[in-house]
């Protein structure tokens, strides 16, 4: 197995994570390693805000919380277990990580979603194979539409907004999850 075939295999999402800060040059460097994927038509056109503030990554998952709960309760069938998840003031969706990574695209992104995508797996794997950890956050979505956290961040209005990670030291060694049977559907030779 090489390098690049075994931090595929042994990368985990981190939800623990050590008080450590994350040096600038390192977040720096997974930026440019995400930013150095392929992406639609070359447009070049992800952009990223990294949060270390805790209090403002405090304030942003509330928010986030709240826009979600909403959106549940909305619902013919709201879940009630997430609801009281997410109604837990000790839950914080980036995991009390030192490092949020937000990814957005300009109006130039000819495929935004599958940009960020292959960008963000870049920045997991990269940060993965320096020791680092990482998680999808899907619970930060509904910040993609809140003006407050736009403009904290400074995103311009025409600005897509398209995941959230977690970057961090991991506070303990996360089992890898076995992985179902690969399906082919079909493979025409």
């Amino acid at each position: 197995m090489n390098q690049v075939t075994e931090c595929i295999d042994t990368r985990v999402s981190v939800r623990n994570y050590k008080d450590e800060k994350i040096p600038e040059d390192v977040i720096r460097e997974l930026l440019r390693l995400g930013f150095r994927g392929p992406n639609a038509m070359n447009k070049q056109a992800l952009a990223f805000a990294v949060v270390e503030d805790r209090e403002k990554a405090k304030e942003f998952s509330d928010r986030a919380k709240a826009l979600r709960i909403e959106g549940e309760k909305l619902k013919s069938e709201p879940d009630e277990k997430l609801i009281e998840t997410l109604l837990n003031d000790d839950f914080n969706i980036f995991f009390n990580s030192p490092v949020q990574i937000f990814i957005f695209s300009s109006p130039e992104g000819v495929k935004p979603i599958e940009d960020g995508s292959v960008a963000a797996e870049n920045i997991t794997l990269a940060a993965h194979s320096m020791g680092y950890g990482t998680c999808f956050i899907g619970f930060a979505q509904g910040l993609g539409r809140d003006k407050k956290f736009r403009s904290d961040l400074n995103v311009p209005g025409d600005y897509t907004y398209l995941m959230a990670m977690t970057l961090g030291v991991p506070a303990e060694k996360t089992p890898v999850t076995p992985r179902k049977d690969l399906e082919i559907l079909s493979w025409l030779k």
